[in-house]
């Protein structure tokens, strides 16, 4: 008997553990697996408790019986060890020495069993241990599938690798958890070689739109050079050309303006004033802005922050951009742009996208300039940092960018470029202070270089990705309603037509996602690919400079933050 329920318990063991295999993509092979595991440790645990801790005989009397006038013995019942009840007990004569059991007739063992009936030997401790074990594999086996499960679906249900890292991170918190998520473990893998296939063909689709229309964007062509590198992490370092002379060796400082002003923010400002006041004192009809230039004081004219902060501020624009950008085309979970400010330690054989910059003035177009701005405050008294200054004009510094940028995975330049960029009035006038009441003067400067900062970002951005520098120039964006209704008509264009691709390659096996063609794809989504990338081509980068000012200007304009959010949808852009 015992033979035959080990036999099945072995048996239902092996038909769980092939069923599992039978079902390798559904999540029931996990949980078979896992079921049929706890399940074989159960067995084995009972067993051993059981066959190690109960008797082999149970005597009831001290009556002596002689086994063919021979043999003294004595009636005992023996156990079956594996399983101790009385169905499986067997009525026996036992040697004095408890070696030796003897068969009995039936008439004697009818008499003995009526005499001296079985009664269950409890095991005590032993069998109390072996139960309290088996119950807790249970509760663990339970406790462990409920919590695991809900946190696998909601790994599955995200789809995407920080959620599937986080599940790896917590199943490895702890040993039993470990052991308890290994299959879970194994679709992991699985799992991020597809999403990095699905983005990888999204991003080919996109290109394959630009190549059919005649264009050409920087930007994913950066972009696919990352993932087909294998790297993830991208490091973003932005530093001032430091390839001039200092100003004070300079003798002019027009010159200076064009290049190295941003190097010696203040230094800079003093000797720009002076020429401007030299200009305006020359002339004999002065214009408004030799008014303004006249009535500045000191502490209304606003420089460049210092290089260091104004590298953090670009690091920080520009990983903002990218990182917009690539969750457009390719989704959050191929690439991450990160600021080499920040202090993570990248090793030095990871990507790297490094960003000579000058900042300009004295550069126009039809609708942009670079130059000094001069405005009158309309307070007679205001307040820096709690101390009153009284009231006049101020001048700032609205300027242009140079960017040289180049590429560097693994120690060796894949691609390179420059970019000049002149930024938007309608942005810039963000940074006019209004108020009454102002911070530092240092804090001052700082809010007026990000928002002109993140209009030339904007306009950079907009270059890599394809579109004209003349259209960007002689195109001003209009910070109304209307535009944030047709950005946000824009984005959720893309935001379906990446949900319709999303949907379409997740459905697809890893085997047939490794085979898949882009151009096919492409062909297939071609009318909403291209209209997507139109829509981006037409305007301009607006989309991009409404979403930064959102997302990086967002303290420092809260109405019109607050505004553009309401429409165009912080989730969703």
């Amino acid at each position: 008997m015992i033979k035959i329920i080990i036999l099945s318990c072995i048996v239902c063991w092996m038909y769980l553990r092939q069923l599992a295999k039978s079902k390798p993509d559904s999540i029931w092979r996990i949980k078979l697996s896992r079921f049929s595991r706890y399940m074989l440790i159960g067995i084995v645990v009972w067993l051993i408790t059981i066959m190690f801790g109960s008797v082999k005989y149970q005597i009831y009397t001290d009556r002596i019986f002689t086994y063919e006038g021979k043999v003294q013995t004595v009636f005992a019942w023996q156990e079956n060890r594996s399983l101790p009840i009385k169905a499986l007990a067997t009525p026996v004569l036992l040697s004095l020495d408890y070696k030796t059991v003897y068969p009995m007739s039936d008439k004697l063992t009818d008499l003995l069993v009526e005499s001296y009936p079985y009664e269950p030997y409890y095991l005590g401790f032993g069998q109390f241990l072996g139960t309290l074990l088996t119950f807790m594999l249970l509760l663990s086996y339970l406790s462990r599938h409920r919590h695991t499960d809900r946190k696998w679906q909601y790994a599955m249900q995200a789809d995407s690798k920080l959620e599937y890292e986080n599940f790896t991170k917590w199943s490895h918190s702890k040993l039993l958890r470990h052991l308890h998520c290994k299959g879970m473990e194994k679709k992991i893998d699985e799992a991020v070689k597809s999403i990095n296939q699905r983005g990888l063909l999204k991003l080919q689709i996109y290109r394959e739109s630009y190549l059919a229309q005649g264009l050409n964007s920087a930007f994913l062509d950066m972009l696919n050079e990352i993932v087909r590198s294998g790297h993830h992490d991208i490091v973003v370092k932005a530093e001032h050309n430091k390839n001039y002379k200092p100003i004070s060796e300079s003798t002019d400082i027009e010159i200076c303006a064009l290049n190295s002003g941003a190097l010696e923010p203040k230094l800079f400002m003093e000797k720009y004033f002076v020429y401007l006041k030299s200009k305006a004192l020359a002339k004999d009809n002065l214009s408004d802005f030799d008014s303004i230039v006249l009535n500045s004081p000191e502490h209304l004219r606003f420089t460049y922050p210092e290089p260091h902060i104004a590298n953090n501020i670009l690091e920080k624009q520009l990983v903002g951009v990218f990182n917009q950008g690539r969750k457009r085309f390719v989704g959050e979970d191929i690439v991450d742009f990160h600021a080499s400010s920040v202090g993570i330690d990248f090793p030095r054989s990871k990507a790297c996208l490094e960003i000579n910059y000058m900042c300009q003035l004295d550069i126009e177009s039809d609708k942009r300039r670079a130059g000094i701005w001069g405005s009158e405050l309309s307070h007679k008294k205001i307040t820096m940092d709690g101390t009153q200054f009284p009231s006049g004009s101020m001048l700032l510094l609205v300027f242009g960018m140079s960017f040289n940028w180049r590429l560097v995975i693994d120690g060796v330049e894949i691609s390179s470029g420059n970019n000049g960029t002149l930024p938007d009035p309608e942005v810039c006038m963000l940074s006019l202070p209004e108020k009454q009441h102002l911070p530092t003067k240092s804090d001052v400067e700082n809010k007026i270089f990000e928002v002109v900062a993140l209009s030339n970002i904007s306009a950079f951005f907009a270059q890599l990705m394809g579109v004209n520098k003349e259209d960007i120039d002689n195109h001003v964006i209009d910070l109304k309603t209307q535009t944030a209704l047709d950005i946000k008509a824009n984005t959720e264009k893309s935001n379906q037509l990446t949900e319709s691709l999303e949907k379409a390659l997740r459905g697809e096996a890893l085997e047939d996602l490794m085979k898949s063609s882009a151009k096919e794809l492409y062909l297939q989504n071609k009318t909403a690919v291209d209209a997507v990338i139109h829509d981006h081509i037409q305007s301009h980068g607006d989309m991009d400079t409404a979403l930064m000012i959102v997302d990086l200007l967002g303290d420092a304009v809260p109405e019109l933050s607050n505004i553009l959010l309401d429409i165009i949808g912080g989730e969703d852009a």
